[in-house]
């Protein structure tokens, strides 16, 4: 789960959930999502409720800076930054726009026709199901199988907006 910071220069990466079961956490994402889209720059959204190896990656990060992860977290250029009250209080300040001269610009946010804004999409192979069928050619039997086109959510990442 190593993430480069080579692969992150010039970007941004929020860690996120989509759950809405702690109401402040899902609220802190949604105000930090907003506050990005407001600067109208590009970021990568990796929503841990969809994807499992978010959180493990997450763990890893905060664990080499010494934090304890709490959503949303925030990284620039691969650094960390903070969670929601930093973020805020930067913004508040002008110093999350000073940060965000290098970052690349979106001219008008829309959402991906395809997944919603979401980049997960149902499996096209079992269509969310988690599994695929078997079939026996010597027994005319059927045995289900675990999908392997697709992760513990029954997801593919959207072709169309997450690349």
């Amino acid at each position: 789960f190593q993430v480069s910071t080579v692969l992150e220069f010039g970007r941004i990466v929020i860690y996120t959930t989509s759950l809405r079961v702690v109401r402040t956490t899902f609220e802190r994402c949604e105000l930090v999502r907003k506050i990005f889209q407001n600067h109208r720059v590009k970021f990568e959204e990796k929503n841990i409720a969809l994807n499992s190896d978010y959180g493990k990656e997450l763990d890893e990060r905060c664990r080499r800076v010494c934090e304890i992860p709490s959503l949303p977290v925030v990284f620039i250029d691969g650094h960390y930054l903070g969670g929601a009250e930093k973020i805020l209080l930067m913004n508040e300040s002008g110093e999350l726009q000073d940060l965000l001269t290098k970052i690349e610009r979106v001219q008008h946010p829309h959402e991906c026709p395809s997944c919603g804004g979401f980049g997960f999409l149902p499996c096209s192979a079992c269509h969310g199901s988690k599994m695929s069928v078997f079939r026996n050619c010597f027994t005319d039997s059927f045995k289900a199988l675990k999908c392997t086109a697709c992760n513990e959510n029954g997801l593919q990442r959207c072709r169309s907006c997450a690349g």
